[in-house]
């Protein structure tokens, strides 16, 4: 067998893994999975959708595969939650009302661990687009009565991806349980507990692996992938990502619609 120096993967999914189309090639993944478990290579989806959007994703790939969900907030191996982080509730409820009141065009789809809401006013697209990556989405007219049983992992929000650092502080500034916001494209920001995100979700499965961050070999595409990409000894951008992101990877891998993840991983197995 050749000499392969990583010994882990992570892949993001949204313009990284699955093309434009939303889809990837699972046979042509069989193939590269069984080849890096051979290596005895851990491979780990690390994303932003929610468990149970990753859960359909990889059906038949579960026990063979880890996976990093919400950005971090939950943790799966075997197909079981290992590691959560959520908000506390009156934190939830305090961050959906603080958002509804200074930015009301902003549309809200929060998380939690069994499913995922949704004011029914919501926009058409908006609600399309959602009930693809939460097939569980409830539609509740007030979000601030979602039980205090159903524990939110991360907010989704329809709004500029620019005022994702104005709202973190204002809202840091005056709460001392705090938040962290980050995005994958430009009309989208994720809202997380602060200090959650793809890196420490990864670092969890290393320590556990006991591999080194400089073992990783990590691909992806918008500016929720950065730290994860920081922490990779093997960093890869893809050719469609986001400039910043282009620039801080070590290197480039192609674009998603040409399975660019797989081409690499590929080349590395031959």
């Amino acid at each position: 067998m050749p000499k392969i120096h990583f010994k882990a993967v992570a892949v993001d999914m949204d313009g990284t893994f699955e093309n434009d189309q939303l889809e990837y090639d699972h046979r042509r993944f069989e193939h590269v999975l069984t080849k890096l478990r051979q290596h005895h290579i851990h491979f780990i989806v690390s994303s932003g959708r929610p468990m149970m959007r990753l859960r359909r994703d990889f059906s038949g790939f579960l026990n063979r595969i880890n996976v990093v969900a919400d950005n971090g907030s939950i943790l799966l191996q075997d197909n079981k939650i290992i590691s959560s982080h959520v908000f506390t509730y009156k934190t939830a409820i305090k961050l959906i009302n603080f958002i509804q009141n200074y930015y009301p065009s902003a549309q809200i789809t929060a998380s939690g661990i069994d499913r995922a809401y949704i004011n029914p006013r919501a926009t058409p697209d908006f609600k399309k687009k959602m009930f693809f990556y939460y097939p569980d989405l409830v539609q509740m007219a007030n979000l601030t009565k979602i039980p205090p049983s159903d524990r939110i992992t991360k907010l989704t929000l329809d709004c500029s991806s620019s005022l994702a650092g104005k709202m973190e502080r204002e809202f840091n500034n005056s709460n001392s349980e705090r938040i962290f916001c980050t995005t994958s494209g430009f009309s989208n920001i994720d809202v997380m507990p602060y200090g959650v995100n793809k890196a420490q979700g990864l670092k969890y499965f290393l320590r556990y692996f006991d591999i080194k961050p400089e073992e990783l070999i990590a691909f992806g595409d918008g500016l929720n992938d950065k730290e994860m990409l920081e922490l990779a000894g093997y960093s890869y951008a893809m050719a469609n990502g986001d400039e910043r992101i282009i620039k801080l990877a070590k290197y480039k891998a192609p674009s998603n619609n040409d399975s660019g993840v797989l081409q690499v991983l590929e080349s590395y197995l031959q």
